[in-house]
């Protein structure tokens, strides 16, 4: 049996005031965002930001400029694969502007990506850069749900319930990753899936906290973010806080690891969602 630990941070207005002013330094001409400040903007870079000031309490300055840069390339017809689709569609419907010529747009897009597994798009072989075989299925899934269109969810669960290991952790080969073990449980929560390995995904979980082999933010978000998938919350919050304190720069944006590293939109995204999850934020 794990006690769970009630937070002693309390982050102030100030806080809050200057990851907010590094958010917004980060937006560009063309209304979207990105960390470098360099046109064009970021599709990931617009999505964390937008979603960071949700976390915050508050949306973008001038929300229709933000809303214009996906809606301007939808247009253009350049918002194209699931990641692009689920950046755009998370935004629109962060700042209530998912037009039915969108719903059109990316059901046309996600349509045919669907894989002869049951997910979406690769789940073998993937790109080394990509964390998890779930993550484009998730990404589907989440846009597909945005749009209020209908999933085969027993497709969907067997696909995902493939990719579970003895251990309660998913990921391919047998070796469970946190990344994979988020996805998976996100998806079943999303579609309010019966979860096959759900005592067992908790163990894992709780396993991977106690061991605390931590190196990167994205890690860090990627354990709390599974333990709120399954009702869960971090057991020591508290170090979870610390770590995620020592990200940030003076800039008022968070880096990637404790020691070293450039702040960056993305990970600041990774960070609030920490501090949200152990309930400091």
């Amino acid at each position: 049996m794990f006690t769970e630990y009630e937070a002693t941070y309390r982050l102030d207005h100030s806080f809050r005031q200057g990851v907010i002013s590094y958010i917004e330094r980060c937006r560009l001409d063309d209304g979207g965002y990105f960390f470098a400040r360099v046109l064009p903007s970021s599709g990931m870079d617009t999505y964390c930001a937008v979603k960071s000031l949700s976390l915050l309490g508050t949306k973008p300055e001038r929300p229709e400029e933000v809303t214009g840069f996906f809606l301007n390339q939808m247009e253009e017809g350049s918002i194209n694969g699931i990641t692009g689709l689920f950046y755009a569609a998370e935004v629109l419907h962060e700042l209530g502007q998912i037009t039915e010529e969108f719903r059109d747009y990316a059901l046309r897009r996600l349509r045919p990506l669907r894989n002869k597994a049951g997910g979406f798009g690769a789940y073998e072989d993937v790109d080394v850069e990509v964390p998890s075989e779930l993550q484009d299925t998730y990404r589907a899934v989440r846009t597909l749900n945005i749009i209020q269109e209908d999933l085969d969810r027993e497709k969907i669960t067997c696909f995902v319930s493939g990719f579970l290991n003895p251990d309660g952790g998913y990921g391919s080969k047998g070796y469970s990753t946190l990344a994979s073990t988020f996805y998976a449980t996100a998806i079943y929560r999303l579609l309010r899936l019966h979860n096959p390995g759900m005592t067992t995904t908790k163990g894992y979980l709780r396993r991977r906290e106690q061991k605390w082999l931590v190196q990167f933010i994205e890690d860090l978000y990627w354990l709390v973010e599974g333990l709120a998938n399954l009702s869960e919350k971090p057991i020591y919050p508290d170090r979870f806080t610390m770590f995620v304190l020592e990200c940030q720069r003076h800039n008022g944006g968070f880096s990637r690891a404790t020691i070293m590293g450039i702040p960056t939109l993305e990970y600041t995204f990774y960070a609030l969602s920490i501090l949200k999850g152990t309930g400091v934020l």
